[in-house]
């Protein structure tokens, strides 16, 4: 599996271009984007692949088991991507993990820093 690809949001199209790094080419040129979004290298239980920006959800821990929602991050502070700024991703049951989509087409944070459901889908 190759976990050296990256997506971008194509503004005009409203959608996601897909794109891998070849021949030392890191972006498209013909795409005029606002951030670079990078697989993580795991798939969701619906073996979707799971990138940054997505909005997953799954059980958190292997004893306590917290159903956790939220945005995938990358934080530096542990170097390492999590949900909800906090909770590491490598602790979510992998068997567990669902994208439920994504912060350019389907989430958005409200005034009060709550992730809520675009309302303009």
């Amino acid at each position: 599996m190759n976990n050296k690809k990256f997506r971008i949001w194509d503004n005009i199209q409203k959608k996601f271009e897909y794109f891998d790094i070849k021949d030392g080419n890191l972006f498209p040129s013909k795409f005029s984007y606002e951030r670079v979004y990078q697989f993580l290298g795991i798939l969701d239980k619906n073996m979707k692949e799971v990138y940054e920006g997505d909005v997953i959800k799954g059980i958190y821990g292997y004893l306590k088991g917290i159903e956790v929602i939220g945005e995938v991050k990358y934080c530096y502070n542990l170097c390492a991507y999590v949900v909800d700024w906090h909770r590491e991703i490598s602790n979510i049951q992998l068997d567990t993990l669902e994208i439920l989509g994504n912060m350019k087409e389907n989430y958005m944070y409200d005034e009060c820093g709550t992730l809520v459901k675009n309302e303009n889908e």
